[in-house]
């Protein structure tokens, strides 16, 4: 403990006397300094004893002695010291009067001891309290090492802390659960700061706060965040019924590098893990789940041997998801090549360096892996569209030196019969069908987006050739915490704002996993996320929890994703080891299906309950509906017959002449006479059920 005026008088060197404030010995000195000043005050800062010999005052005057009292007792001095036999002969009665009416302890100084004896005393406690509280910390912060690398890790940690600063600590996580406590019997006691723990977590790293002792009732809680990311990863309440010293102070400090240290582990360690998951999850991919199991070892534990369901997600805003999908690899093709291999269609994201991009999703997602284009290349995703590749096949490719994986192109379909043909939200048709050649890419995207794949005024990206000031599609901003970053200008800013609901889907996730000791597999992938998880356990249900959160949050969410909704979330069947990769096609096209369907989540299981109407609203098939009917309705312009309203009521009557009569008013020889007018301006034939459906389809999707 520091000096205090009691250890002053109980030094024998200094022989000094106590004449009044008996009973306030036990005040702490913080310096001792020799004032013949009338008023010394402007120059003190509180916790100091004053030395003077009277020589400027009149030390015997009442009143005199004490107004000079006064003001020190309301500057916080915490005693004076008077110095016999120099000024005056002894100490005058005036003086010790006014003290011990304003309760300030007086002591006598001797003439033999002089005033710098007790300043040098005064020094040298404080130093050797100092030297004191470091050797406890040092002492401290071994402990506490030693404990945070035991079997019980954190637990024993805590321990160790309460122990050092004589009261209770407690750990809470991401979600802002007490996980850990010291000693057992706080449990209650942190459980009712579990609010600030969340409001803390939710401030930029590193963050404080202090309870006071009015809000806590006895305690004064101390509360730190633990992380060294945007947000933190968990928050470290402290609770004592004193202030902390600097001993105690010791102690917190090293226990938050401990805990952040455990937490966080290095970069490399996270990139090496994340490109582990990454390789396993290709092998369940293309077919090789044995190999996987070997890869994964023990890191995953049975999560490959239990059923399983594939979950990814994207931003619900299609035109965001592609922006995103964009800057990230070209950010990352920036960073491997340098601005000599920049991409050859620049963009104020391409361009930025890659070291201010955000942290938090961005961090942990890395170089995008490509899951959907190997999905594609192995038939198991069959996302992209005609006009996908058409465009891409009308760019000229990059000048530049090709940079990255190579990725396979992927297989097309026809257009008009894949509900999500040509959505643009998936690999192969644009973002990820080249992500080896960001430049491609891009162009890629800016040709397919003029076709209105969205129903965007604008691309999603803009060409170098429009002008300055040309709007980009809006990205997402609310997620299930209602939280974020706040709203910038840049396209770093917007990115930012995209990406944010992946990092709180991925900390819900990995929160609720490591709570109730289970494995997932958490792969950032570009401006998606793929999450491998037990079917039935903690993850999962995590991601239903953080889709109804959002739904609730965004009541007037627009179906397409049209606007700033957050996520898209598709959950696959639970499948075995083997079927890993029908399960990734399942959670794709559950995904696309909520997408449509403007909601957070849709399972497999719930993509046949809907109708497959609203997978139509797209300007693709759309396009196609118009082109496939354009000629029956110019020739019902031209005022020879109604045959758009014959072929629909023909069809909605499955074929049954007079019913179809009936409804438009005319004779079936008339009727007849029309649809065989509709095969030939068409030139197919309505005996064809592929025909009767895409006549149907077009005339559902055109309304």
């Amino acid at each position: 403990m520091p000096p205090t005026l009691a250890t002053l008088v109980q030094n024998s060197a200094l022989r000094l006397s106590v004449l009044a404030g008996h009973d306030r010995l036990d005040s702490a000195v913080r310096w001792a300094h020799a004032s013949e000043l009338a008023d010394p005050t402007p120059y003190m800062d509180g916790g100091e004893l004053i030395l003077f010999t009277g020589l400027k005052l009149d030390a015997a005057d009442p009143e005199t002695m004490h107004a000079y009292v006064e003001k020190l007792v309301s500057k916080g001095v915490v005693g004076l010291g008077f110095a016999a036999g120099v000024n005056y002969e002894g100490v005058p009665q005036a003086l010790v009067d006014a003290c011990r009416g304003a309760h300030l302890p007086l002591l006598e100084v001797p003439r033999r001891t002089p005033f710098i004896a007790i300043s040098k005393a005064v020094s040298a406690d404080i130093a050797a309290e100092q030297y004191r509280a470091v050797t406890a910390g040092f002492d401290a912060q071994r402990e506490m090492t030693r404990a945070a690398l035991s079997r019980e890790g954190p637990s024993a940690l805590l321990a160790r802390l309460a122990s050092q600063v004589d009261g209770w600590a407690a750990l809470y996580d991401a979600s802002g659960s007490v996980v850990a406590t010291a000693p057992a019997w706080a449990v209650r006691r942190a459980a009712r700061f579990v609010g600030d723990a969340e409001r803390l977590r939710d401030r930029p790293t590193p963050a404080s706060a202090v309870v006071s002792e009015a809000d806590s009732g006895d305690d004064r809680v101390e509360l730190q965040s633990i992380g060294s990311g945007r947000r933190a990863k968990a928050v470290l309440a402290v609770g004592t019924a004193a202030p902390l010293g600097t001993a105690e102070r010791y102690a917190v400090n090293s226990a938050i590098a401990l805990l952040t240290l455990t937490m966080e582990r290095s970069r490399a360690l996270q990139e090496a893990e994340q490109r582990l998951g990454a390789a396993v999850l290709k092998m369940l991919l293309v077919g090789e789940g044995e190999h996987a199991r070997a890869v994964a070892g023990q890191l995953y534990g049975g999560l490959l041997d239990a059923p399983m369901r594939v979950i990814v997600a994207e931003p619900a805003s299609a035109a965001a998801a592609r922006f995103a999908q964009e800057s990230i690899a070209a950010a990352h093709t920036s960073q491997m090549v340098g601005s000599a291999a920049a991409p050859s269609v620049p963009t104020a994201s391409a361009a930025r360096p890659s070291s201010q991009m955000p942290s938090g999703y961005l961090a942990r997602a890395g170089e995008p892996c490509g899951l959907s284009d190997l999905a594609a290349t192995t038939g198991m995703s069959a996302t992209a569209s005609t006009t996908a590749d058409t465009a891409r096949s009308t760019v000229p490719k990059p000048t530049g030196k090709p940079t990255g994986r190579p990725t396979a192109k992927p297989s097309a379909t026809k257009a008009g019969t894949d509900p999500k043909a040509g959505t643009g939200t998936k690999a192969g048709t644009g973002a990820r069908a080249g992500t080896g050649q960001a430049g491609g890419a891009r162009s890629a995207v800016q040709a397919s987006a003029a076709v209105g794949r969205d129903g965007a005024a604008a691309p999603a990206v803009s060409s170098p050739s429009a002008p300055t000031g040309t709007s980009m599609a809006s990205g997402v901003v609310v997620g299930a915490g209602g939280g974020g970053p706040q709203a910038e200008a840049s396209d770093t800013g917007r990115l930012s704002r995209i990406v944010w609901p992946l990092e709180e889907l991925a900390d819900a996730v990995e929160t609720a996993a490591a709570r109730n000791g289970e494995a997932v597999l958490v792969v950032p992938d570009g401006a998606r996320l793929v999450v491998l998880a037990s079917d039935g356990g903690a993850a999962a249900a995590a991601c239903a929890e953080f889709a109804a959160t959002a739904s609730a949050a965004q009541p007037g969410r627009r179906p397409g994703g049209g606007g700033d909704e957050g996520l898209a979330i598709g959950v696959s069947a639970p499948v075995g080891l083997s079927a890993a990769a029908v399960a990734f096609k399942q959670a794709d096209q559950a995904l696309s299906v909520a997408r449509r369907r403007g909601v957070a989540l849709v399972e497999h299981e719930d993509v046949a309950a809907g109708s497959v109407l609203p997978l139509l609203a797209d300007d693709a098939v759309r396009a196609f509906a118009d082109g496939l009917l354009r000629s029956l309705r110019e020739h019902d312009a031209n005022g020879r017959g109604d045959l758009v309203a014959s072929l629909r009521a023909w069809l909605s009557r499955h074929g049954q002449w007079d019913a179809a009569a009936a409804e438009l008013g005319v004779h079936r020889h008339t009727l007849r006479y029309r649809m065989r007018r509709v095969e030939e301006i068409l030139g197919r034939s309505l005996d064809d059920p592929d025909v009767r459906m895409e006549l149907w389809l077009a005339l559902k999707a055109t309304g």
